[in-house]
């Protein structure tokens, strides 16, 4: 350690540099609070420190030093990067799980837009199959209409009243009735030919139209309407039976 009396140029250069052990450092820093001329050569050689800060670019540590700093680093360091690989490891199951009901929640959510749009498309198809069997069915009365030989008959039931269309020599009958009553579910009416016998040949099943105030029923058969004496309507299972087995709605002679 020097005197504090004379100048300290000689140790300005390890000043800035940083490089003086304590008790010079301090030596220093007392001297060139009180000399002017001191301060002006720091200046010199603190320009020339700093300006060595930017004489050589910033290079990555090659992966091999990096390496045994990360061994020489305090087993604290270790504890800590061990903690982050612990809550990773609770993480990510948890992270897994999350996106996996998110995943699964899209897929009901998908699903139930497809059974959605599966319903509206049957729903679509089932109205369109009423129109072209309505159109048909009009189609078929406005023909049985034009006939010069077509008869119209009258129904009575307890509570169904109506007219049916027919010409003897076309196996096709027209019905329009009026206060047919509510079907439980599971029910359907069923339409039957009358033979002179008393057999009864099916000839279609139907639901009232609740769009109408009527319905309009085409009944088939198998042979000419003169072959029959006239028409019934019972009360059947879905699906219709072979025989009536449930009460007379209405019924109508040729």
């Amino acid at each position: 350690m020097r005197g504090t009396t004379a100048h300290v140029e000689q140790d300005l250069a390890a000043f800035a540099l940083g490089a003086l052990d304590a008790p010079d450092r301090e030596r220093v820093r007392t001297h060139l609070a009180a000399c002017a001329r001191c301060r002006v050569s720091l200046e010199g050689y603190q320009e020339v420190v700093d300006g060595m800060l930017h004489v050589l670019p910033a290079r990555r540590l090659p992966d091999s030093l990096r390496e045994r700093i990360r061994k020489a680093l305090p087993p604290a360091t270790h504890q800590a990067e061990r903690r982050v690989r612990w809550r990773m490891d609770l993480v990510y199951p948890v992270l897994t799980g999350l996106l996996t009901v998110a995943v699964l929640g899209l897929s009901l959510a998908a699903w139930e837009i497809r059974g959605t749009l599966l319903q509206n498309q049957r729903n679509m198809e089932r109205l369109e199959a009423d129109i072209a069997e309505r159109s048909r069915v009009d189609g078929v009365a406005l023909a049985l209409l034009s006939y010069p030989n077509r008869q119209v008959s009258m129904i009575s039931g307890t509570k169904a009243y109506g007219t049916v269309i027919y010409e003897p020599r076309i196996p096709l009958v027209i019905m329009n009735a009026w206060g047919l009553p509510e079907l439980q579910a599971g029910q359907t009416f069923q339409g039957w030919l009358v033979r002179a016998n008393g057999d009864r040949v099916s000839g279609g099943l139907f639901l009232r139209d609740s769009a109408s105030p009527f319905t309009r029923v085409l009944l088939e058969a198998s042979e000419p309407v003169s072959n029959f004496v006239g028409v019934g309507v019972t009360v059947e299972p879905e699906g219709g039976s072979e025989w009536p087995t449930g009460p007379n709605v209405c019924s109508a002679d040729f």
